[in-house]
């Protein structure tokens, strides 16, 4: 009889160590993240577009096709009321300005660091521009360029951040280490995936 309720109440605590952990899963909470709507809405083909975007500014950059590097480019309205307005292509100043400033760099390759998205009209993506034919070492030259793309009535336009006309980015300058550790991680398994498919 001592033996029968023994196993008797080793069954009861099961059971309700089962109904204990089912409640405790139910009443867990999603993690809360501080990815925005519009981000979380983002498919392959954004990523890829703008993607796209960027290697082709520095494709004609990287092989003296300034002025069409520059004519790649739009001027994003900061101004509150006119966020949601098309991007505008540079003006003459703005073009002749960016074509003297590609021309004196002369960007030799380039690393896309990070794309942040955000808003249709706020997202970030960081490159490293490397004007020496070394990309490391203590030979390497380089700069880093900021562009903003718009994502304008589902046509995604490069545009650059301009800090002087009050422009400003997603990722705090703090951040921008960690930002582009979790890209380089995100690319690596996306490649490594196309890699296993395609076997």
């Amino acid at each position: 009889m001592k033996h029968i309720f023994t196993w008797r109440h080793v069954s009861i605590v099961a059971v309700a160590l089962v109904m204990l952990t089912a409640f405790s899963c139910k009443d867990k909470k999603p993690a809360p993240t501080n990815e925005t709507g519009f981000e979380m809405s983002m498919t392959n083909a954004d990523s890829t577009a703008v993607v796209q975007l960027v290697e082709q500014f520095f494709g004609y950059a990287e092989n003296e096709g300034y002025t069409e590097a520059a004519a790649m480019l739009f001027t994003a309205n900061t101004h509150p009321d006119s966020l949601y307005t098309e991007p505008e292509p540079l003006d003459n100043k703005q073009l002749n300005k960016m074509i003297s400033k590609l021309k004196l760099l002369k960007v030799k390759s380039h690393h896309i660091d990070y794309i942040k998205f955000n808003q249709t009209y706020l997202n970030e993506v960081k490159c490293t521009a490397y004007l020496s034919e070394v990309t490391e070492g203590p030979d390497v030259i380089k700069t880093v360029f900021y562009f903003k793309p718009v994502d304008y009535m589902g046509a995604w336009k490069l545009c650059l951040m301009d800090s002087h006309s009050g422009d400003h980015g997603v990722v705090d300058a703090d951040k921008r280490d960690s930002v582009a550790n979790v890209y380089e991680g995100q690319m690596r398994e996306k490649n490594i995936k196309k890699l296993e498919s395609n076997k």
